[in-house]
């Protein structure tokens, strides 16, 4: 099998296998879905059980007021007695009731009247009011009262026995309301008076008149009090949801009837941090008006509801499905392995072998400290590029450095520090020449050599060198020439031809490095006379320090 042909073959398995596991995840996550759309079919219908219950609550509840306000309205007069006979005949069916009380509407000149009458029962009874500070005292003197008359039971609702409903401005507010449209009102939560802690209720407050009254001014007259109902909110809750199958479902009842909402219910703790996924099931029911107060339901499933009706299936579905996908595909790519596997090991022994002599040519033409050409490696390359010369009539220039004291170096700074000091020379000058034909090598030591085919300027490029090799800052103190480290070179160029050797330029090179040194070093010595050297000929050179121009 052609490598192509390979290639192809697997992006062709790539993409298949892809595209099954989409597919297999896909399914996962449809069937997924699907469950989580029936659990939330479920939770609704488990919901709006539950808010049936709490609105059927409700009314079972207000039509305990009706009741009572028949019996004010068909008898002439209504003792505490008959009053407490009823109401605790439905306080015993409706637990959630707190109390059931009447409060009649008793004029100012009435009020002692009213209050001899009741301390027949209980001596102590006075209209009361309740104070900034809380505490109930005596009620002030106003023209209209409205006080609690009857309460059913008397047991536990002590405190709000006597007290006058027209003390608080927002409840005569509603009285009033109520008295003028004839309408059966609810108050917003409250604390109740008779509780010690403080738990949220409401009171339902029904008219009774005495008569006919269309008008209003028939209702102001006729009125004869009001029937109330106290009533604690999560009794009535908690008594109507006890009363459904469904399990597992976070309820909150809201009163929205203002602005501002306002939490009246919850079953759970209000801290209790709720996901995404049970967030995407919540559930919003309003319930009917009642006492002209809009209440609404707000529910979303707990994490044991959800949990319990969630399946393995679609898990299966995805983790089987890709592991199907994945057997199949490695099947198929185990084929397609073996059938090339055996030219493949051909091929790579061969490249390994080839790979192999190449990695041993270069390190045999590579010095081993400073990474570049070495001496085996340069003496290949002049003796090509001096054949090469000899075809085309062109020069052959060379650039033979020396490090200046570099022993003294060496035992100043030790020999790693000299070490250190020939890489960064030799990275340095590998990056002077800008030919690929140029050429840098480790000659040996501290010696380099620099092969410049045809080239015009060798004298600038062995200068630029002596001064980019010192502002390298390389600190020598021991140094006789610099407080840094300095190089001395030599530059030959030639024309060679069949009558002499590279041999000879090599000495000459040398020669010419030998008296930079002599010269004080830090310096390049070059020939006198390269244009108008004969073809063949070795320059004669004189040096060049580098604080002359040649």
């Amino acid at each position: 099998m052609m490598p192509s042909d390979k290639a192809f073959s697997h992006k062709c398995l790539l993409l298949s296998v892809l595209i099954g596991l989409l597919v297999a995840g896909l399914s996962g996550a449809m069937f997924y879905y699907k469950e989580l759309d029936a659990i939330g079919v479920d939770f609704r219908r488990g919901v709006e059980g539950k808010t049936t219950a709490v609105e059927r609550e409700l009314i079972a509840n207000l039509e305990v007021l009706f009741s009572l306000e028949s019996l004010f309205t068909s008898s002439e007069e209504v003792s505490a007695t008959d009053f407490t006979n009823l109401a605790n005949g439905f306080l015993v069916r409706h637990h959630a009731i707190q109390a059931l009380e009447w409060a009649p509407r008793v004029t100012g000149a009435e009020r002692e009247e009213y209050e001899r009458a009741r301390r027949l029962d209980f001596p102590d009874f006075e209209f009361t009011e309740r104070e900034s500070q809380g505490s109930m005292v005596k009620a002030a003197k106003r023209d209209v009262y409205f006080p609690v008359y009857f309460v059913a039971p008397i047991e536990g609702n002590e405190v709000a026995f006597g007290f006058d409903l027209a003390s608080n401005a927002n409840r005569l507010s509603m009285i009033e309301k109520s008295r003028d449209l004839d309408l059966t009102l609810a108050t917003q939560s409250i604390t109740l008076v008779q509780e010690v802690f403080n738990q949220k209720g409401f009171l339902i407050l029904m008219p009774v008149y005495a008569g006919d009254a269309r008008t209003i001014a028939k209702r102001q007259e006729k009125l004869l009090g009001f029937v109330i109902g106290v009533y604690r909110i999560a009794d009535i809750v908690e008594s109507a949801i006890k009363q459904t199958g469904a399990k597992g479902i976070n309820l909150k009842l809201i009163d929205n009837t203002g602005i501002d909402a306002e939490l009246l219910y919850a079953n759970y703790p209000s801290a209790q941090a709720l996901d995404h996924l049970l967030l995407s099931f919540a559930y919003t029911i309003p319930l009917r008006r009642i006492g002209g107060r809009q209440w609404t339901v707000i529910a979303t499933p707990s994490q044991g509801y959800v949990a319990e009706r969630q399946s393995l299936f679609p898990f299966f579905v995805g983790v089987f499905g890709c592991i199907f996908v994945l057997l199949g595909g490695g099947y198929i790519y185990i084929a397609i392995e073996h059938s090339g596997r055996i030219r493949q090991e051909s091929e790579k022994r061969s490249r390994e072998l080839e790979e192999a002599k190449i990695a041993l040519e270069e390190q045999s033409l590579t010095d081993d400290l400073t990474h570049i050409a070495n001496r085996k490696c340069f003496d290949i390359r002049f003796e090509e590029e001096w054949a090469r010369s000899v075809r085309d009539g062109s020069s052959l220039s060379l650039i033979m450095i020396d490090i200046d004291s570099f022993r003294l170096f060496n035992e100043t700074y030790g020999y790693a520090s000299g070490d250190k000091c020939l890489l960064d020379l030799a990275y340095k000058l590998s990056k002077m020449p800008n030919r690929t034909t140029d050429l840098v090598a480790r000659y040996g030591g501290d010696q380099f050599i620099i092969l410049l085919p045809n080239t015009d300027e060798p004298i600038l490029l062995a200068d630029k060198c002596r001064i980019n090799i010192e502002k390298l800052h390389i600190v020598h103190e021991a140094s006789s020439v610099s407080d840094y480290v300095t190089i001395s070179l030599g530059v030959i160029s030639v024309v060679p031809t069949q009558k002499n050797y590279p041999a000879d330029s090599m000495l000459s090179v040398k020669e010419l490095l030998n008296q930079s040194k002599k010269l004080g070093k830090n310096r390049v010595s070059i020939g006198s006379d390269v244009i108008s050297a004969k073809k063949g000929d070795i320059l004669k050179f004189k040096h060049f320090s580098k604080n002359s121009g040649e």
